[in-house]
């Protein structure tokens, strides 16, 4: 947990680093032996914070993109340099490459999830949200009782299940709220266990290759903090918490995200 608070508070800027970064690489450029492999650049970083390696790339800024679990980073071609934060390109605007490439990735893992979210279809769709949701959060049950609102008014929620807690407790056993997601997920019809856990607080015990740890990964790369955390199916924040049917529907028509 230190490890990984120490990346997010190092946030650093390649604007503000541009010059010891050109230093850098007209050092290590010289010699082609001192550039590491993607390989081993993923090997090093893995053996060093317990973060998962999803990718490496070559990137435009003649750095390695590592694409983890986590979030993204970036790494010098000799292994001896990580940055962790947002890369700009340097133009109008300052385009943020590091949020593009984050908001890529992100969509790519939704529609890969996709089939697995429970979701409450509209009859007549304008809109789909995925809602980060546990069965243990009192606001989810209050989204929860809502959910033919949201139908009504043409938006399609896809639930992915975020045992908030995390996937285990403190003695390093199954969650509560991860078992009974896992019970829903793996139930023959997992809206109608959703509803009977979200009425009785109890569900059914069932055995599958549950979703629900796919599921806490997505949210973990979107950065969840609560639920319920409302997104796009490109991976935008729309509500960061509950909102009623009609403030949601106002946001998705008007783009305007998170306004209350």
């Amino acid at each position: 947990m230190r490890l990984t608070k120490l990346f997010k508070n190092v946030g650093v800027n390649l604007l503000a680093t541009a010059a010891l970064i050109t230093t850098s690489f007209t050092a290590s450029a010289s010699s082609t032996a001192d550039i590491a492999s993607k390989r081993d650049i993923s090997a090093k970083l893995q053996s060093i914070v317990p973060f998962k390696v999803l990718e490496v790339n070559s990137h435009e800024t003649n750095l390695y993109e590592i694409v983890t679990d986590k979030g993204i980073f970036y790494a010098t071609k000799d292994a001896k340099h990580l940055f962790s934060g947002s890369i700009h390109q340097f133009e109008n605007g300052l385009p943020n490459v590091t949020e593009m490439k984050k908001q890529q990735f992100a969509s790519k893992m939704i529609n890969v999830l996709r089939p697995t979210f429970i979701t409450y279809k509209a009859p007549q769709e304008k809109h789909e949200v995925i809602a980060f949701f546990d069965s243990s959060c009192g606001f989810c049950q209050k989204m929860h009782n809502e959910i033919s609102r949201y139908n009504a008014m043409g938006i399609t929620v896809h639930y992915a299940l975020y045992p908030r807690s995390g996937l285990k407790d403190r003695a390093g056993n199954p969650a509560r709220s991860a078992i009974d997601l896992t019970n829903v997920a793996c139930s023959n019809n997992p809206n109608l266990a959703m509803n009977r856990l979200m009425q009785s607080g109890q569900s059914t015990p069932a055995n599958c290759n549950s979703p629900v740890p796919k599921h806490y990964d997505l949210g973990q790369w979107l950065n969840v903090r609560g639920t319920p955390m409302t997104f796009n199916m490109q991976g935008q924040v729309v509500m960061n918490g509950y909102a009623p049917a009609n403030t949601m529907l106002k946001a998705l028509e008007t783009g305007n995200y998170n306004q209350r």
